[in-house]
């Protein structure tokens, strides 16, 4: 009967009964092994820290959710441009890519203090490691979109009458946005690590900040509480992004009904 109940019920029910069970079996076994709340809190101890600073949470929130807004916008018309560089002038894709992509393999929490040198405490470090973070998928995915059309449907076009402009707005463009907003759902929370890095390493405001106020006053609570904000953010991102999607990229092949 139960399993019955798990094979009708949708992703997302099956998906929140297993946090039930989790925040479950956490609360009562942690309870029941006397685990200290410093080390592991329980979900009831977190859940009223919450409440409690939930004032504070917001406002650090709200910092580092306008340096990874900041810094993803940037990030989007940075990747998309150079896409169309690499797309329009071929011989930039070597010089181009080998460069992204050997800067991508730096881990930025090693480079971040030479931008918080670079650019202080502010937030203009934040967001460019924001930016940073979020630049290489979106770049990789316009590139994919806006360069693989099939050659017999820009020949179409051509003989159409349609000039460079139109071609890149109506067809280009058009096969590229799947893949764009594919590349924002992955770039979004990264973009939001390189905010919280910055906070981490140089900060006195933001989510990073309030995490490393809280472990050093070993309130685990709120260190977990603060996660629990940044995942509630993260997933509100990911979630507008799902929305513009299914308003306009309804004519997407994997959203047509079958």
């Amino acid at each position: 009967m139960g399993g019955t109940l798990m094979a009708r019920s949708t992703p997302a029910l099956r998906a929140l009964l297993v946090l039930v069970a989790v925040l479950v079996v956490w609360q009562f076994g942690g309870a029941a092994a006397h685990v200290p709340g410093y080390i592991l809190p329980l979900p009831s101890e977190i859940a009223a820290r919450f409440w409690q600073t939930r004032e504070v949470q917001l406002h650090h929130l709200s910092i580092t959710a306008l340096t990874t807004v900041i810094g993803l916008a940037a990030a989007l018309a940075a990747g998309v441009l150079l896409a169309l560089a690499v797309i329009y002038v071929p011989t930039l894709k070597t010089i181009v890519m080998p460069a992204l992509a050997a800067f991508n393999s730096i881990p930025k929490i090693a480079v971040a203090p030479l931008f918080i040198i670079w650019f202080g405490l502010g937030i203009e470090s934040k967001v460019v490691l924001a930016f940073l973070l979020g630049l290489f998928p979106i770049f990789v995915n316009s590139v994919t979109g806006l360069g693989e059309i099939e050659a017999d449907v820009l020949d179409l076009s051509r003989l159409a009458g349609g000039t460079q402009l139109r071609i890149f707005a109506k067809v280009r463009l058009m096969n590229a946005l799947p893949y764009i907003t594919d590349a924002l759902k992955v770039a979004f929370p990264l973009a939001l690590v390189g905010s919280i890095v910055g906070e981490f390493i140089g900060g006195n405001r933001g989510a990073g900040y309030l995490i490393l106020s809280a472990q050093f006053n070993l309130d685990t609570p709120l260190v977990f509480a603060t996660l629990v904000s940044i995942t509630l953010f993260t997933t509100l991102g990911i979630g507008a992004v799902a929305l513009v999607e299914a308003a306009f990229l309804n004519w997407r092949p994997s959203r047509r009904r079958r």
